[in-house]
């Protein structure tokens, strides 16, 4: 297993190669799926490595970001949900368990539809309440640690499955 490195230090270069092939092929697959099949299509690398938006970059960073939290908590996830409890007292982990709990709803109106948009937008959603989460709630060092880390890890796993659906791979650290 790799050396935890600390923010700011490089990737090795295998790591650097499979982030940026992951980054690439994902922003050209994510700008192709995310548009509606009915709107008029701009082909612009610009936009589809642009970091903030609506975006493969965008939503990539924030899977590894989640990644690197729980990394950094240094707890057995595995094991975590035996001895530990989800509890939703502050309004960002309601807010963001509820946008989770409609994973099954999204996935049902992309496949009825057809529209791959559908997902995305869901992703996009997921990605920005578990920002405003993460911008309201300590996750390491509170009392709630190992609910939050559980929320964490639930976020996470469904970013996964919604990239995997896509077709997208996932990047732990970026």
């Amino acid at each position: 297993m790799p050396q935890e490195r600390g923010r700011g230090e490089d990737l090795d270069p295998a790591e650097l190669a499979h982030a940026a092939e992951a980054m690439g092929y994902g922003a050209v697959k994510y700008a192709d799926l995310h548009s509606n099949r009915t709107s008029n299509y701009t082909f612009s690398f610009d936009r589809m490595l642009d970091l903030k938006g609506n975006t493969a970059v965008y939503l990539l960073y924030a899977h590894a970001r989640i990644a690197s939290i729980v990394r950094k908590a240094g707890r057995d996830m595995e094991g975590l949900p035996d001895n530990a409890r989800i509890t939703l007292d502050h309004p960002m982990e309601l807010q963001l368990a509820k946008s989770l709990s409609a994973f099954p709803e999204a996935v049902e109106d992309a496949l009825d539809e057809l529209a791959p948009n559908r997902l995305c937008d869901y992703l996009y959603d997921v990605s920005g309440k578990f920002n405003e989460f993460y911008g309201e709630c300590k996750v390491i060092g509170s009392e709630e640690e190992e609910s939050r880390l559980m929320l964490c890890e639930a976020t996470a796993m469904i970013m996964r499955q919604c990239f995997q659906i896509l077709g997208i791979t996932p990047l732990m650290r970026i």
